[in-house]
This record gives structure tokens, C-alpha cells and sequence, in this order.
């Protein structure tokens, strides 16, 4: 063995330890993550879509669970792909949201397509990225409409149920990956259902007096097509367009945080998080153990050279030289 070849054998274990170090070392993914579309998803899948957070692991792979709901999200190991589901981990019966790409954590790239009816749709509109509901959207919002007070004769626009659900509501807990909202004194509360935002006079109804057909993951987003209930000519309760009902945001949860105070002395204790082992690969785990293999066999190899090159007597430069094959 000469120089050169010497040299090779160095270099090579060097990127070997190198590249063992990169795989095995934990990569950190999002905790909770947003899953939005446009109004085209909204309108079909917008049940499945909105906050989630991690829920364990599945598929070597981070693993989530609607925020209040029912949906969950995860690497599908055969098909090497991320999916939902509206069952468990593993169940791909039914699943409407496909994430072509096979990449650790499932905001390393968004390539989502939809089921539309029974074919397979991209949409570059649908993504997942890591947010906290806390910092996107409104705790605290308003509804109004200036076609509260608007009267035709001695028809209001407003019908008295509608409009004693406007006015400001504040988030009591999530539901399908939404803040639930209630008004502030009153039995009336906006909650997102199957695939509508409505005002309801309790949580879970499919009935009530404001109403968004396909609708955002905040409602504060919403710029148009809010509707309110009306009786038309034959008594019939029927849904209205009202064009000027606007939700804004009062206050956000960023916002309602304590101001920071003068320190106060008390011990600090930082806990470092652990790490969770099962994070790592099975792929990573194999090749450290052939690199780790690699070595020893290497280490013996020369260590048996060395040994044979001290029998004869040899030392100093040429020890090295014949442990090495360099002469």
C-alpha cells in the first residue's frame, strides 16, 4: 500500500464518520403544524384541514392528530407518501389529502393533492407549515353589519334572532382543528362544522341564523359570501346573503400575554428536552452499525501489522512505514 492509497483509506473513513454523524444526529420537526388550502379545498375537505399537533410517531416518521378533531395525518411507509385519515394510524380507507413526498417531517415540502370526486388533484394552494393557532389566528372577534339597522318599510333586514348574534365573541376551547367562539354573556356560540362556520345556540348544532358555506381556518380571514337566516314569502327559513357582515379581530392571544415585569430572584432551572430515540430511522441505525463494523475491522487489520512489524524489532519512522505498507 503506498501513499496515495493511504491517504484514500484516511479520507474515506473521515466522510464515513461524517455522513454517520448527519443521519443519526435527530432531526427536530414541527410539534404543530396548519394544514389550509383555498376555498376549493375548503369547499370539499375543509373538515380535514386546520391545526394539528403531534401525537407520537408512525412510520418512523412525526405523526398528528387534529386539534378537536377527528382527522389524522402520518407516512404511509408502503406508498411512501403522507396521507390523512379520518380513522387511526395505518388506515388509508377513505383518505381525501395525499402529500407526494417522502421527506422526515411533513412540512419539508408541501406537493398536496385533493381527491376531487374520484380523481387525484394538485393544488399548490394546499399546504402545511408550522404554525400555533395562538399566532394566526383571533381569540377575541366582532361580528357587525352595517345592514343591521337598514329597514324596507316595516321589514328589517335583520330578523331579530340574526341580529342578536352579532357582537363580540371570545374562543373557549377547538373543535375540527378550530378556536370554538362563544358571545360574551349569551347562549350563542360560531363553531366551524362539516365543512361551514355557523352561529348556533349550542355547541354541536347544525342549525342557527349566521352561516359561511365553505369558510377559512379563522373566520376573521372571511371577506364575503356570509349569510343570515330569513323566513322567504311562504314562512320558510331560508339563508340570506348579507354582503356587508364583516368579522374582525379584537384582540389576538399574542396581544392578551402579560408585559414583561422587573426580574425577580429565583433560581433558574433549564430542563433539557429529551430526545426521542424513535425518532431515528431504522436506515440510520444499520449503517452506523456497518461504519462502526468498518472501523473495527480496520483498527484490527493495522493493529496485526503493527504487532508482526514490533516482532522483528523495526521502530521509530519505519514502524510506521511497514504498519502502514508505505515502503
Amino acid at each position: 500500500m503506498d501513499k496515495n492509497k493511504f491517504s484514500s483509506w484516511i479520507v474515506l473513513l473521515i466522510l464515513l464518520a461524517c455522513l454517520n454523524l448527519s443521519i443519526c444526529k435527530e432531526k427536530e420537526c414541527c410539534t404543530s403544524l396548519l394544514l389550509e388550502s383555498d376555498e376549493v379545498v375548503h369547499k370539499q375537505h375543509g373538515d380535514r384541514l386546520g391545526f394539528y399537533t403531534q401525537l407520537g410517531y408512525y412510520g418512523a416518521r412525526p405523526a398528528y392528530r387534529q386539534q378537536g378533531g377527528h382527522f389524522f395525518l402520518f407516512y404511509h411507509e408502503d406508498e411512501q407518501h403522507w396521507i390523512d385519515s379520518h380513522y387511526f394510524y395505518g388506515a388509508t380507507l377513505f383518505s381525501k389529502l395525499v402529500n407526494e413526498m417522502d421527506g422526515y417531517c411533513l412540512d419539508d415540502h408541501n406537493n398536496w393533492s385533493f381527491y376531487n370526486g374520484s380523481v387525484l388533484t394538485y393544488s399548490e394552494m394546499l399546504t402545511s407549515k408550522c404554525s400555533k393557532i395562538e399566532d394566526v389566528c383571533c381569540q377575541e372577534i366582532k361580528l357587525s353589519s352595517s345592514n343591521s339597522e337598514v329597514k324596507t318599510g316595516n321589514h328589517s333586514f335583520y330578523g331579530e334572532e340574526p341580529k342578536e348574534s352579532l357582537g363580540d365573541y371570545r374562543a373557549i376551547g377547538m373543535n375540527n382543528g378550530r378556536y370554538i367562539y362563544q358571545k360574551k354573556n349569551h347562549d350563542k356560540f360560531l363553531e366551524y362544522g362539516d365543512r361551514y362556520w355557523l352561529v348556533n345556540p349550542g355547541v354541536g348544532k347544525t342549525s342557527g341564523h349566521i352561516h359561511h358555506p365553505r369558510g377559512s381556518v379563522c373566520p376573521e380571514h372571511i371577506e364575503k359570501e356570509w349569510q343570515i337566516s330569513d323566513k322567504n314569502e311562504n314562512g320558510m327559513w331560508v339563508w340570506k346573503d348579507d354582503p356587508e357582515l364583516k368579522i374582525t379581530c379584537v384582540k389576538q392571544m399574542n396581544d392578551m400575554r402579560p408585559q414583561k415585569t422587573s426580574p425577580v430572584a429565583q433560581p433558574y432551572i433549564q430542563i433539557e428536552p429529551v430526545q426521542e430515540a424513535s425518532s431515528i430511522s431504522a436506515g440510520a441505525v444499520v449503517f452506523g452499525c456497518l461504519s462502526m463494523l468498518l472501523l473495527s475491522m480496520m483498527i484490527i487489520f493495522f493493529a496485526r501489522r503493527f504487532y508482526r512489524a514490533w516482532g522483528k524489532g523495526v521502530h521509530g519512522k519505519q514502524l510506521l512505514f511497514e504498519t502502514m505498507d508505505m515502503e
